[in-house]
């Protein structure tokens, strides 16, 4: 497949929003599968699998970054979960506690 094919094929691929806004959310993706497409200014036979595959590919720091974030939201959450279990309890002591 030819280099001009594959660069057709990767913006719908990797920008879904065909306009300027979806476009520069997308630049770095995009960049990096073009990237895919041209090494050194040389042409490389690849098809557009390879490049969502490459493209979609990791470093650890990135998966770390990921996983740490992850954490915390999981962390949050439970804590969000026991202070609103505090509060309810809390509230019902309130209630029961007080003269009607």
């Amino acid at each position: 497949m030819c280099v001009k094919a594959l660069t057709l094929l990767q913006v719908p691929e990797y920008v879904p929003a065909l306009d300027e806004e979806g476009l520069w959310k997308m630049i770095v993706e995009l960049i990096v599968a073009f990237d895919e497409v041209i090494s050194l200014g040389h042409k490389e036979n690849v098809v557009l699998g390879q490049m969502k595959q490459y493209v979609e590919m990791e470093c650890p720091e990135e998966r770390l970054h990921k996983l740490v974030i992850e954490r915390k939201i999981s962390d949050m959450k439970h804590l969000m979960k026991c202070k609103a279990s505090e509060i309810d309890n809390n509230r019902v002591s309130c209630l029961t506690s007080s003269p009607v």
